[in-house]
């Protein structure tokens, strides 16, 4: 058996859906086995995907989530907003986009990249997009979800409250990733 001091991680916000994105979940659910819904006590936003990371890395990493519980308060968001990456008419991955108080997300990411590069993780190719993933797209999806997805384009989903960041490690197994996490920061109350 080959041993590795490098296992896959990312830090990310777990997010609990509202009201509105649960009522979702089960239509999602019922388009088959080429859409691959999220569970929703596995849902999160990701702030940053480190990859493989070196076990050496995994204190200083654990130092600057410690650091973001006095720089980012809780805050709620709002959901609103259905939409697929890359495109509609082309989907890999469904998300909800987040309106109220995005740019928290955003500044929490770019902390992130520049305390990360220090430590040698390269910066993000694209730039940061707040959603919610809520589906993986795997094989040609049936048409009912592209009406779903037209339908939903402007939803209102609800808000929920965002008050911890964990750090994760991630396992890819055949029926998608599983998540281990290794950390869990609360923020300050603001």
């Amino acid at each position: 058996m080959m041993h590795t001091n490098r296992t896959r991680t990312f830090i990310a916000i777990p997010i609990q859906p509202p009201r509105g994105l649960k009522k979702l979940m089960p239509k999602l659910e019922k388009l088959g086995s080429g859409v691959r819904p999220i569970p929703v006590n596995q849902m999160h936003i990701t702030l940053k995907f480190l990859g493989p990371t070196d076990l050496d890395d995994i204190m200083p990493l654990s130092s600057i989530l410690k650091t973001m519980r006095t720089q980012f308060s809780r805050t709620k968001l709002a959901f609103k907003g259905l939409g697929a990456f890359p495109r509609p008419d082309r989907p890999n991955v469904i998300w909800a986009g987040i309106t109220a108080n995005a740019t928290i997300l955003t500044d929490m990411a770019e902390y992130l990249e520049t305390e990360t590069g220090k430590l040698g993780y390269a910066p993000e190719r694209k730039s940061f997009h707040p959603h919610l993933t809520l589906a993986r797209i795997k094989t040609q999806p049936p048409d009912e979800l592209f009406q779903i997805l037209e339908d939903r384009r402007n939803a209102e989903w609800g808000e929920t409250t965002i008050d911890t960041i964990k750090f994760y490690q991630s396992e890819l197994k055949s029926q998608g990733a599983r998540y281990h996490e290794m950390q869990t920061v609360k923020l300050s109350q603001g």
